[in-house]
């Protein structure tokens, strides 16, 4: 890829461990968000499970993105 000036910019590979760890943190920020605004009711037992998923999910992306 160049740049208007003819300066060559290197492309990065897809970090799929970063991808899914932002993702997955917005969604729990949407959920939170939600629950503020009595849009969702949660309790504290349900933030337990969420969490997990969440981190479930960064580590299974996490196993994923070391497959060479």
């Amino acid at each position: 890829m160049r740049r208007a000036s003819g300066a060559s910019v290197a492309r990065r590979d897809l970090d799929l461990p970063s991808l899914v760890a932002g993702i997955a943190i917005v969604v729990l920020g949407v959920v939170l968000l939600l629950d503020r605004l009595d849009v969702l009711s949660l309790r504290f037992a349900s933030l337990g499970p969420l969490a997990c998923a969440t981190i479930g999910a960064v580590l299974l992306a996490s196993g994923l993105g070391r497959r060479d």
